[in-house]
């Protein structure tokens, strides 16, 4: 299996190029945003780049429920998270 990373906020600037990245070196990449659009549109431009093992999961870094809901996402699909990136 390989690395799963996340990045909080990436579906612009810094942690969109986090993003980039990481996927470009052959890490699983969850890009998180608060903005459900935002992100999917994010995700949307890498695959369209040609970088394809990117999800998008929406998440509010402030909200204790929505962080638990990512939380059990994670475990669900990956059971693990190798790097963590907070923006």
């Amino acid at each position: 299996m390989s690395r799963i990373g996340v990045v909080t906020g990436g579906n612009k600037g810094v942690g969109f190029e986090i993003c980039r990245q990481m996927a470009a070196d052959k890490v699983t990449v969850v890009l998180t945003a608060r903005d459900q659009k935002r992100g999917v549109d994010a995700v949307a431009k890498l695959h369209s780049s040609g970088l394809h093992d990117v999800v998008f999961h929406q998440l509010d870094v402030t909200d204790p429920a929505g962080i638990a809901s990512f939380a059990n996402f994670i475990d669900t699909r990956f059971g693990k998270l190798d790097i963590l990136v907070i923006i």
